[in-house]
C-alpha cells in the first residue's frame, strides 16, 4: 500500500507543483495589471504639478496641491480619514486648512512658510511618482525574469530537484560541456573497473594498529558492539517515528528530485502513511539478504558546481531511498559510538605527552593544583575541539536531521556541532593559530596537507567490506553492503552506454556511502596517532591536514599515511598535496607542493595565508560567463550574489584575529580586482553595469545607488556588496592600525608578548604567593629554599597555564562586525528594525539619498507588487525547472544559481 502511494504520489506532487506555479503567475499578473492601472492614473493626476508651478499666487499653489493630495485614493494616498495625515514627517494636513485661512488675513504671516507648504506638498507628489516609477520597474524586472528562463518557476514546466551545492547555469544536458563529458568519462573509467587489494595484508595492517594488550581489549569491545548491532538492527521493528526522522534526513540531503521531495513532505504529514511505510520497511529489513537494486539500475546525472567540478547525483525510488537512509544513519551512529571508545581510551596517544609524575609532584611544592589544571589548559581546549568537530565528521551521532554543506557533505546537526562550512573554516583558523604559537614558542611549525584522488568513486570494494568484517559486521550485513556497492548504474548524459554494475566506489549522497568512507579512513586516523607519537590528523572526509612544531613527527605521520593509502588501495591527489615549514628547512621526507585552502595559499616567507590571485583568475572568467548567460536583471543579480558568496567562503570565511589585518586587506583588494576584471568598460563596477543594463532595457536612468542594495521586499534589487562586509571587519575592535609600530598589528605579536610579559608577570605573582606563605605546601617539612625556576614554570605552557588558553581562544575568535548607528532621522523612518550589520550599513550610507528620492525608506508599495513572489522563488524547492527527457522518465535539470539569503554570513 505504501509503495503504491509513494509512486502514485510522485505524479501528484508534480501536478501540485505545476498548479502552484500557475497560480503564482496568475497572482503576479493581476497585481502587475493593478499596478499599471494606478501608475497611469497617478501620472495623469500629477499633472497638477504643471498647473501649480504656473501659478504665481503662493496660497493658490498650496490649495491646488493640497486638493490633489487629498483627492488621490490609490497607493500613497491618505485612504483612512481617521489616520494622521502628515507629509514628509513635517506638514500635518489636519491643520493646514486652518493655517491657510490665517495666512490670507494675517498681515504678519510669512510668505516663506506658505512657500514651504507648497514645496512639501509638491515633494510628496513627486515622491509618489518615483515610487510608482520604481514599482513599474520592479514589475518589468519580475516579468522579464519569469519569461527569461532565469526564473525559478515557469508555467507548464515541471520543477526538478534543488541541489544544496551551488550549481552553475549551463547548457542543456543534451548538448553538454566539454568538461562534463571529460569528467563523466573519467568517472566511468574508475567506477566500472575493479580495484583489488591484498585483503590479507590490509587485515594484517589493522592488526598491527591494535597489537598492544590495551589495543586488543578495545578492539574486542568494538567488535562486540558492532556484532550486537548486526543482530539488533536486522530484527528491529521500524516505527512511524523512525520514518519521520528518516524522511527529514532525506529531505536535508540532495538524494531525491523535487517531485519525490514533494511526495516525501506529504508522507511526513500523514500518520497512516508513515505507519504503512514503517511496516513495509520492517519487512524489507527482516529479509535483508534478498534486497537488491532495481534491474534497470539507478540513474546518475552530472551536475556542475561553482568550483568547476561535476558531481554525480542519483535518483533512487522513494522506498529504496528511505530504506537505505534508515540503515545508513543507524550504522553511522553505531560506528561513531564504537570508535569514540578508542578516542577516549588509553590506547589513543595524547598529542602532548603527560607531565611526568616526578615533575608534577615537584611543581605542586610551589603552586597549588587549584591555580593550574589541565582542564583549563590550551591543550585541553584543543582536545575538546578535535572531539567535537574533527572526529569522524561525516558520521552522525543522532537521528536528528542531518545537514549538508555547500559541497553536499552531511554533518550532524546539534548544539554541540558547528555547521559544516564553519568547521572547514575553523580548520585553517586552528592551523594558523597553532602556527603563530609554535613559531613564537617553539621556533618552528610544519604543515602537511593532502586529499585522495577521486576518493568516493575510487574506494575499492574490498577495502570497505574487509574493514566492516574486521570490526565485526555480520555476514548477512556484509552481503547487503556488497549489493549496495555493486549498484547497476546508467548515466543520463550518456544514454547509449546502458546499465553497468559498479565495481568500485560508492553511490553519491547516500548515508551508507558516508559511513563506508569514514569507517575505512578511521584506520588512517588511528594509524597517524599511533605512528606519529600522538599527532592528530585533522580530517574532513578525505581532506587531510596535520601540523606540529616537531618536523620528525610529521615525517612519521606522512610515512604512515602513505603506507595506509598503499595497503587500502587509495592514491593521494598530487595537485592538492604539499608541505611547508616555518622556521627551518623542509624535510626531504615530506611531500613537495603548496599548502592551500580554497583560494588561500600559505606564504612561508610571511608565515601567513594570502589569496592566490592566479587561482582566482579562472573563476572570474567563469563568473563572467555565468553573468553573460543570464537573460534578466534578477537572474543577473542572483548569479552575482551567489558567486560572490562562493568567493567569500573560499577566502576563509570571516577572518579571525589569527589572520590579522593583512588578509583583510587582501580580501578587500581582491574583491575590487574581481569587479574591475568583470566590468572593465563600466565605471562603478557592478552598479555601473546594472545602471547601464536597466537604462538600455527599461529606459530608467539616474537610479539612486541605495536602490541596488535595498532588500527585495522593500522594492530594491538586493545586490550584495562583499566590500561592505570586509570594511566593517576592518574597523572592528581586533584590528590594529598602529602606523607608528606596524609590528604590533601582526597576529604573531600577541604570542611573543605573552612569553615576554604575561608569563613573567604570572610567574612573579606565584613566586610572591609562595614567599609570603600563601601556598599550601610552603611550610611542609623539607620545603625548598627557592622557588622553582622560570624555565621549569614555562615548560608546561600548553598543558597547565590557563592564560595561554585565553590567548589561543581569542586568536580563534571570529569577531562580530561593528554595527553602524543610524542618524535619528533615519531611525524614525525605519519601518523594519534590524540588528543585521549589513542592513544598518546600507541604511546609514544610502538612506538619506533614498529618502530624498522616495520620501521614505519604503521604495515601493509592497501591496501593489508581488515582492513575495521573488522571496518564494528563492526559498522554495521549485528553483530549478526541468523538461521531460526523451531517454528516461526522470527529469532533465536546467540549473539556475539561486540567490543566497545569507551571503552576508561568511
Amino acid at each position: 500500500m505504501a509503495y503504491q502511494q509513494a509512486n502514485s504520489s510522485s505524479t501528484t506532487g508534480l501536478q501540485d507543483s505545476t498548479g502552484l506555479a500557475q497560480t503564482l503567475h496568475f497572482i503576479t499578473k493581476i497585481k502587475l495589471q493593478e499596478l499599471e492601472k494606478q501608475r497611469l492614473a497617478f501620472e495623469a493626476h500629477a499633472k497638477v504639478l504643471d498647473e501649480a508651478n504656473n501659478t504665481t499666487d503662493l496660497t493658490q499653489r498650496v490649495e491646488l496641491l493640497l486638493r490633489a493630495v487629498r483627492d488621490w485614493s490609490g497607493s500613497g494616498g491618505f485612504k483612512d480619514p481617521n489616520a494622521k495625515q502628515i507629509i514628509g514627517g513635517k506638514l500635518d494636513l489636519e491643520h493646514l486648512d486652518l493655517w491657510l485661512r490665517q495666512s490670507k488675513k494675517d498681515p504678519c504671516f510669512s510668505p516663506s512658510i506658505i512657500r514651504q507648504w507648497g514645496d512639501n506638498l509638491e515633494a510628496h507628489i513627486r515622491h509618489n511618482l518615483s515610487r510608482f516609477k520604481y514599482a513599474h520597474l520592479f514589475g518589468n524586472l519580475l516579468t522579464e525574469w519569469t519569461a527569461s528562463g532565469d526564473s525559478t518557476t515557469i508555467p507548464g514546466v515541471l520543477p526538478s530537484s534543488t541541489p544544496s551545492s551551488p550549481v552553475a547555469q549551463e547548457e542543456p544536458a543534451s548538448t553538454g560541456r566539454k568538461e562534463m563529458v571529460e569528467q563523466m568519462e573519467r568517472l566511468q573509467s574508475i567506477i566500472f573497473e575493479p580495484a583489488a587489494i591484498d585483503v590479507a595484508a590490509y587485515t594484517s595492517y589493522l592488526d598491527g594498529l591494535f597489537s598492544s594488550d590495551a589495543g586488543k581489549e578495545v578492539l574486542k569491545s568494538i567488535r562486540d558492539q558492532i556484532q550486537s548491532m548486526s543482530i539488533q538492527l536486522q530484527h528491529t521493528r521500524i516505527t512511524a517515528d523512525d520514518m519521520s526522522w528518516t524522511i527529514q534526513s532525506v529531505l536535508s540531503s540532495d538524494l531525491m528530485n523535487q517531485a519525490k521531495r514533494a511526495t516525501l513532505k506529504e508522507m511526513a504529514a500523514n500518520t497512516i502513511v508513515l505507519e504503512e511505510l514503517a511496516s513495509v520497511l520492517t519487512m524489507r529489513l527482516a529479509d535483508l539478504e534478498s534486497w537488491s537494486w532495481p534491474a534497470d539500475g539507478i540513474l546518475v546525472e552530472m551536475r556542475r558546481a561553482l568550483n568547476g567540478k561535476y558531481r554525480a547525483f542519483n535518483d533512487p525510488d522513494i522506498l529504496d531511498g528511505l530504506f537505505l537512509e534508515y540503515i545508513g544513519v543507524k550504522w553511522q551512529i553505531a560506528f561513531k559510538d564504537a570508535f569514540r571508545s578508542v578516542l577516549s581510551s588509553s590506547v589513543w596517544k595524547p598529542s602532548i605527552p603527560f607531565i611526568p609524575r616526578k615533575d608534577l609532584d615537584n611543581r605542586r611544592r610551589f603552586i597549588d593544583s587549584s591555580a593550574e589544571t589541565f582542564r583549563c589548559s590550551l591543550e585541553s581546549s584543543r582536545v575538546l575541539n578535535r572531539h567535537n568537530h574533527f572526529f569522524l565528521t561525516q558520521l552522525t551521532s543522532t537521528t536528528a536531521r542531518r545537514q549538508y554543506d555547500d559541497e553536499g557533505d552531511p554533518e550532524e546537526s546539534s548544539n554541540e556541532t558547528l555547521k559544516a562550512a564553519q568547521i572547514k573554516q575553523r580548520l585553517i583558523h586552528l592551523m594558523m593559530t597553532d602556527c603563530l604559537l609554535n613559531t613564537a614558542v617553539h621556533k618552528s611549525h610544519t604543515v602537511v596537507r593532502s586529499d585522495f584522488e577521486w576518493f568516493g568513486p575510487s574506494l575499492p570494494h574490498d577495502s570497505m567490506l574487509a574493514t566492516l568484517e574486521y570490526f565485526g559486521v555480520s555476514q548477512p550485513w556484509l552481503k547487503f553492503f556488497k549489493s549496495f556497492l555493486r549498484a547497476p548504474t546508467r548515466f543520463q548524459q550518456d544514454p547509449t552506454s546502458g546499465v553497468r554494475v559498479r565495481e568500485r566506489g560508492t553511490p553519491t549522497l547516500y548515508s551508507i556511502s558516508q559511513l563506508l568512507g569514514e569507517v575505512v579512513l578511521f584506520g588512517m586516523d588511528f594509524a597517524v596517532n599511533q605512528r606519529g607519537n600522538g599527532l592528530y590528523l585533522y580530517r574532513l572526509h578525505d581532506d587531510l591536514w596535520l601540523w606540529d612544531p616537531e618536523q620528525d613527527r610529521c615525517e612519521a605521520a606522512w610515512a604512515e599515511m602513505s603506507a595506509f593509502a598503499s595497503v587500502a588501495g587509495l592514491k593521494f591527489n598530487e595537485d592538492k598535496t604539499g608541505a611547508i615549514r616555518v622556521g627551518g628547512e623542509l624535510s626531504a621526507k615530506l611531500p613537495r607542493g603548496d599548502v592551500r585552502w580554497g583560494f588561500l595559499k600559505f606564504d612561508v616567507e610571511q608565515a601567513r595565508f594570502a589569496i592566490d590571485q592566479e587561482g582566482v583568475t579562472p573563476h572570474i572568467i567563469e563568473f563572467r560567463r555565468q553573468l553573460d548567460a543570464t537573460k534578466s536583471v534578477f537572474g543577473w543579480v542572483n548569479v552575482f550574489n551567489r558567486y560572490m558568496a562562493f568567493f567569500q567562503r573560499n577566502f576563509g570565511g570571516r577572518p579571525p584575529a589569527c589572520f590579522g589585518q593583512p588578509l583583510i586587506n587582501d580580501i578587500i583588494d581582491t574583491f575590487a580586482r574581481i569587479q574591475r576584471d568583470l566590468f572593465p568598460n563600466h565605471v562603478g563596477g557592478a552598479i555601473g553595469y546594472l545602471r547601464s543594463l536597466i537604462k538600455t532595457r527599461f529606459g530608467v536612468d539616474n537610479i539612486p545607488e541605495g536602490y541596488f542594495y535595498f532588500p527585495i521586499n522593500q522594492g530594491g534589487l538586493e545586490l550584495r556588496n562583499p566590500m561592505v562586509e570586509a570594511y566593517v571587519l576592518q574597523t572592528s575592535g581586533h584590528v590594529s592600525n598602529n602606523s607608528e609600530n606596524p609590528e604590533s598589528s601582526l597576529p604573531s605579536q600577541p604570542f611573543v608578548t605573552h612569553m615576554e610579559v604575561r608569563d613573567k608577570q604570572r610567574y612573579r605573582e606565584l613566586q610572591e604567593n609562595w614567599e609570603l606563605g600563601h601556598t599550601a605546601n610552603t611550610f611542609q617539612v623539607g620545603a625548598p629554599d627557592e622557588f622553582l625556576s622560570f624555565e621549569e614554570y614555562v615548560r608546561y605552557r600548553e598543558t597547565l597555564l590557563e592564560h595561554w588558553t585565553v590567548l589561543w581562544q581569542e586568536m580563534l575568535r571570529v569577531p562580530d562586525p561593528r554595527n553602524i548607528t543610524l542618524p535619528p532621522v533615519l531611525q524614525a523612518l525605519q519601518t523594519v528594525h534590524s540588528d543585521d550589520y549589513y542592513t544598518q550599513y546600507v541604511l546609514a550610507l544610502y538612506g538619506e539619498e533614498l529618502v530624498q528620492t522616495f520620501g521614505s525608506l519604503e521604495l515601493v508599495d509592497a501591496s501593489l507588487i508581488p515582492v513575495g513572489m521573488v522571496d518564494l522563488f528563492k526559498t522554495s524547492n521549485m528553483s530549478r525547472p526541468a523538461s521531460t527527457s526523451k531517454q528516461s522518465s526522470t527529469l532533465n535539470r536546467i540549473h539556475v544559481i539561486e540567490s543566497d539569503r545569507n551571503v552576508a554570513q561568511w
